[in-house]
Formats: structure tokens, sequence, C-alpha cells
């Protein structure tokens, strides 16, 4: 082998080591991210039963494009999480128009990210929910200085669940979507609403790393 191959070779599996070590040090980052914690009830047929407890999530709704409409939504509820709000306690009802144009503020509070972030169908517009770190409830979380941007307490349910990989483009979510509620009849389970992504890693994840899944809520019993 001459020295003009070595050095390609040398190069390339530098490179694609540099790659997988940075790839590695997302994974561990992102699975740190804290997520909802929920009951597992059994898997059957690659679905699993969850029974999550009452959430505070940070919400948004985007009219648009699939691709285009998570994009934004994840741009006004990332702002939010980094610092675009004010505590409560600082909090001034009597001057919004003021707000709506402070980004960062000395008043503002940085959130933890967690994960998944998830998005829904909603009539003619999509719906994008952060959930918010544990250690608030919705009394105690900074006011959203983007008025978009809503603070809501979602109910406990019970969720069914269908995980796959990859990037989560409008066509596979389509497909998996269907895959789950083919499943769920399978089972003789009835959904109940409008089925969700949840995808679980930041846009730079590589493809073959990422985690996605669908979740419908589904009644307690069996329809016979």
């Amino acid at each position: 082998m001459n020295r003009q191959r070595q050095a390609w070779v040398f190069g390339t599996g530098a490179a694609l080591a540099g790659v997988l070590a940075w790839a590695g040090k997302r994974v561990l980052s992102e699975r740190a991210a804290e997520q909802p914690v929920f009951e597992s009830l059994g898997e059957q047929d690659g679905v699993e039963l969850r029974q999550y407890p009452a959430l505070a999530v940070a919400a948004t709704q985007v009219e648009g494009a699939f691709a285009s409409s998570v994009e934004e939504g994840f741009h006004r509820l990332a702002g939010y999480v980094f610092g675009s709000n004010l505590k409560k306690e600082s909090f001034d009802p009597a001057a919004p128009e003021v707000l709506q144009h402070r980004y960062w503020t000395p008043e503002a509070q940085r959130l933890e990210m967690t994960a998944p972030v998830f998005f829904q169908r909603q009539d003619e517009a999509w719906r994008m929910t952060f959930v918010m770190p544990s250690e608030f409830t919705l009394e105690s979380l900074p006011v959203p200085i983007d008025s978009r941007i809503r603070l809501e307490a979602i109910a406990p349910k019970r969720m069914a669940a269908l995980r796959f990989s990859g990037r989560a483009t409008e066509e596979a979510v389509k497909a998996w979507t269907a895959e789950l509620l083919e499943r769920l009849h399978r089972q003789r389970l009835h959904p109940v609403g409008e089925p969700l992504l949840a995808q679980y890693n930041s846009p730079f994840m590589p493809s073959f790393l990422r985690k996605n899944e669908i979740l419908v809520e589904v009644r307690l019993a069996a329809v016979h």
C-alpha cells in the first residue's frame, strides 16, 4: 500500500472514529435527560401499554406543513425552556407589549430539557408539547414571554406505544401510526383521540441512533 493510500485510509478511519465518539457522547447526554415516569402494564405484539401520571407541559400550535411545523414548534418551546420566560414572582401582566419583545431578562429561568417532545395533529394545525421537569408544578413554572406558548396540566392517561427508529418524516409517522392502530385492532383495544409522535433525540442525533414512538390513548377495557 503506497503512502497516499495509507494516508487516506488513516484519515478516513480517524474521521469515522471521531463521528462515532461524538455520536456516543450525544447518546449518553440525551439519555440523561429526564423522562416522564410511567407504569408499564405489559407488552404484546410490540405494543406497550403504559399508565402515565398527570403532567405539566408547555404547548404551542403551528399551522403549516409537517416538517416546517416541527421546526417552528421546537424553536418556540426551546426558546421558552432556555430562558424566554419570566419567573412567576417577577411577571407583570400589565405590560404584555413590553414582554413580547424581551427574550433574555435578569428574571429569566433556564429549565432542564426533558424527553420526549410530543407532536400531534389538531384540526388544521400541529400541536407540540414539552413535558416540564418534575420539580415544577403548573403554578411554579416561569411565565412564557411568547404568547403562543401555553402552560397546561395533562390528566393521567393510559397509552399504547409503538417504538421505531430513524428519521420521523411525515411518511414514516403515517406508516407507523397505521401500524399501531392495526395492532390495537388485532388486540381489540379502542384508541381514543389523535395519536402522538414522541421524539427522544435532538435534530443532531444520527438517524440510526434515533428513538421515536407513536402513542395513543386507549380505553381501559378491550372492545368486544
